[in-house]
């Protein structure tokens, strides 16, 4: 993930921008140095010069204005370019106070800027034959506007970066810098990948305990990354679900999985449960339910074997909407279940609001069986409590033979971990079907 894909070269004397372009992208200045200047009656007022680690542009971008200022490169210099559409993404995704409290600070700095250049015009014309009274008032008003200008300027230093220090003398930080271009590349990377259908699904076992047999599996996402590298969900999801990319990244997992679910049960007569991920973000999309029908119809899925698989910070974080959305997906005739439960903070009795088929045991709690008796506990109360609820039990993460005899013991169900196998592909998948009972990986 090199930024230097979006780096550009620009010569001495070669405008980066001219004055009345329209501002596609915001710049940061990686070596070089930049005049940003403004032309008045055939004359160039130079307004500042800029080097490395400053930025510049972003006025444009930010409430989609001609830019007001041409910008030259003084000698040979290199700029990081921030696109339009990155910043237009950010600025929609943030909290509607935040957008308001952005357009009209650049709304004011403008109307500021365009009264300095009045002041600046006045002053010209005053220098020859203006009184000495009028000359020293304009003045007065002069300082005035710099004085709110540099103000406004402070508070907006205070409220997106540190101080600068005499080392650095831009406004921002390397790190920071760093930070924002690796950023923005790895999120250019991600909707490439999108695009060019760079991710692959690899399916884990779930194992019924009784038998070792399949009962089902879990869809779980691998990025093929131009490196050559095979990346697992914590390199990108996380980014997916910052960035919102998750929402169509999610409907392409579950239109892959459902797709091979058809397969499973159409071309190999294997009627085949497959689980499927959906995140917290996808839910505030108001047309998933609808979307994720469509997907199934559309696939030929098997309702029925196909389950939605929500981690509980979901159903805290906004219980009501959890509510609203899990019924409408049940009602839909597909399975549910609760992944990871035990990891975050809600409480047994919240279970009984949402209308799950299955509690998945989180690994954490499975691996520290053989080592707590509190582990065990909360494992055998889980067990017990999803039985009398009527839940389906998963344990995740059994990597152990002894891990696997405890969860028999407690009747739990099902296991998956890499006890029984590691997540595979579509084609390693079905040769494991055809084994009459699950060849262990440990």
């Amino acid at each position: 993930m090199d930024p230097i894909e979006f780096q550009t070269t620009f010569d001495t004397d070669q405008y980066i921008f001219s004055e009345g372009d329209p501002g596609d992208c915001a710049y940061i200045i990686d070596t070089g140095m930049v005049e940003v200047s403004l032309e008045k009656d055939g004359r160039r007022h130079v307004m500042a010069t800029l080097t490395k680690g400053d930025i510049l542009g972003e006025m444009a971008i930010i409430d989609r204005q001609p830019r007001s200022a041409s910008a030259r490169a003084i000698v040979p210099t290199v700029v990081t370019a921030i696109p339009l559409d990155y910043i237009s993404q950010k600025i929609e995704q943030s909290d509607p106070t935040v957008r308001m409290f952005l357009r009209l600070a650049m709304a004011r700095y403008r109307d500021m800027n365009a009264r300095l250049g009045q002041v600046f015009d006045e002053l010209s014309h005053l220098q020859e034959d203006a009184t000495v009274g009028t000359y020293a008032s304009t003045t007065m008003e002069l300082k005035s506007v710099m004085s709110q200008f540099e103000e406004m300027q402070k508070r907006i230093d205070t409220a997106v970066s540190s101080p600068s220090t005499a080392a650095n003398p831009a406004m921002f930080g390397e790190q920071t810098l760093r930070e924002t271009k690796n950023q923005i590349v790895e999120e250019k990377l991600l909707s490439t990948a999108l695009a060019q259908k760079q991710f692959r699904l690899h399916y884990q076992p779930i194992i019924d305990l009784a038998s070792n047999t399949i009962a089902g599996c879990e869809a779980l996402v691998r990025w093929n990354h131009p490196s050559g590298e095979l990346l697992g969900p914590l390199h990108f999801i996380p980014l997916a679900e910052s960035s919102g990319m998750i929402v169509d990244l999610g409907y392409w997992i579950a239109e892959e999985a459902c797709q091979f679910q058809s397969r499973l049960c159409n071309d190999f007569q294997q009627e085949i449960a497959v689980s499927i991920n959906l995140s917290a973000r996808q839910f505030e999309d108001q047309f998933l339910v609808a979307t994720l029908g469509d997907i199934m119809d559309r696939t030929g899925a098997r309702r029925d074997l196909v389950k939605f698989e929500i981690t509980e910070s979901l159903l805290m974080d906004n219980p009501e909407l959890a509510t609203q959305s899990l019924q409408q997906l049940k009602d839909a005739g597909v399975k549910l279940a609760i992944d990871d439960f035990g990891t975050g903070y809600s409480s047994f009795s919240y279970l009984h609001r949402f209308p799950f088929d299955t509690l998945k045991i989180d690994r954490v709690f499975v691996s520290a069986m053989a080592r707590s008796e509190k582990s065990n506990q909360i494992v055998r109360s889980l067990v017990n409590l999803s039985h009398d609820l009527g839940m389906d039990v998963v344990a995740e993460g059994i990597e152990s033979e002894r891990e696997a005899e405890i969860m028999r013991e407690y009747q739990t169900g099902y296991g998956q971990g890499f006890y029984f196998a590691r997540p595979v592909t579509e084609a390693e998948f079905v040769k494991l079907l055809s084994q009459p009972r699950i060849d262990l990986a440990g």
